[in-house]
């Protein structure tokens, strides 16, 4: 399995470095242009890839080892000949030993970056968490912003070519700074959610279910074998490689980034869940099968006694401070 997948990364390598080789010619045909798009938009992968090259591609450091020692025209004003440029301008044996010297570059860089991801070394992991009952957030180099509801962790890693984000924990509001050629990806365990710009919300229930909540653009959400387009408007719910779809998706954003749960026949589950993130007391139902209760309501988070002494009055619960936790039962 890891001998298929390096190989197939080195295919994929193979094709975006002709495809940067090709594109970099200085007169591109329309049907060349077409076939390129067309292989770009084949696979996610076509575009990490090209991204990735692209970015080795185009470092001053690969520009000045190319012309070293390569004699200049006094007219090219300093300036790096591109891939056939020889051809186009039958500039002869010279331009055509640039040619090979770019294309046997590129064949190196294919190489170099392959071997540093298999080392893991292009680029840090930043760990960011946030204390129970309190918020968090974070705004990474790309610009995108991270809002981490209390209790959450994620790591963060970004290269020249990828955004990676792992959660381990909680929930955070993802706003993703767009950009083409650079995907940000979410790794929650058993699902991956992949974007370029988008406005999404992640959700790690205590359970192992796993909720993905779109309020702007579209993201591609993957769990076992199964992977689904996720627009603006929808939610799904993943556990294991079964889905459902989540109807509750409204507005510009959560309603706990400011501090709110909407409740529409919603088990009390959900709802503890989401208090005990913003509050200092957890909230313990003494009888599990109080889980299952369907509630409707808005409800202040940060203010665990008064949604208890809510869902007492219109339930017919009852709870009691013990001073570690707020237990509930029946009346």
């Amino acid at each position: 399995m890891g001998r298929m997948r390096l190989r197939d990364t080195a295919d994929l390598d193979n094709q975006a470095a002709s495809w940067i080789e090709r594109m970099s010619r200085p007169v591109l045909d329309s049907e060349i242009a077409a076939e390129f798009d067309r292989w770009i938009s084949e696979d996610p992968r076509h575009l990490e890839s090209y991204a990735r090259l692209a970015s080795v591609w185009n470092a001053d450091g690969l520009a000045r080892a190319l012309t070293a020692g390569v004699p200049h025209n006094d007219n090219d004003e300093g300036q790096l000949d591109l891939p056939g440029f020889a051809e186009q301008t039958g500039r002869g044996p010279l331009g055509s030993l640039k040619r090979l010297a770019r294309l046997a570059a590129l064949a190196a860089i294919v190489l170099v970056p392959a071997a540093l991801i298999a080392q893991g070394a292009l680029a840090p992991v930043t760990t960011y968490s946030a204390p129970r009952g309190e918020d968090r957030i974070v705004e990474l180099a790309d610009g995108s912003q991270l809002h981490l509801s209390g209790g959450t962790q994620l790591s963060v890693r970004i290269t020249p070519w990828s955004r990676k984000v792992t959660m381990a924990r909680g929930q955070t509001y993802f706003d993703v700074a767009h950009e083409p050629l650079r995907s940000f990806t979410v790794d929650t365990g058993s699902a991956s959610v992949s974007v370029l710009g988008t406005a999404f919300d992640i959700n790690l229930r205590d359970h192992g279910e796993r909720e993905v909540r779109v309020y702007r653009g579209l993201v591609n959400v993957e769990a076992g074998n199964g992977e689904w387009r996720v627009p603006a408007g929808v939610g799904v719910a993943i556990m294991g490689s079964h889905m459902r779809s989540l109807d509750d998706v409204e507005g510009d954003g959560p309603g706990w980034i400011d501090g709110w749960f909407d409740a529409q026949d919603t088990a009390l589950d959900d709802l503890v869940e989401q208090v005990n993130r913003s509050a200092d007391s957890p909230i313990v139902l003494t009888d599990p099968g109080l889980g299952a209760l369907r509630i409707s309501g808005r409800f202040q988070l940060d203010h665990p006694r008064e949604v208890l002494d809510t869902l007492a009055l219109i339930y017919g619960l009852r709870w009691q401070d013990d001073g570690d936790q707020l237990l509930v039962s029946r009346s």
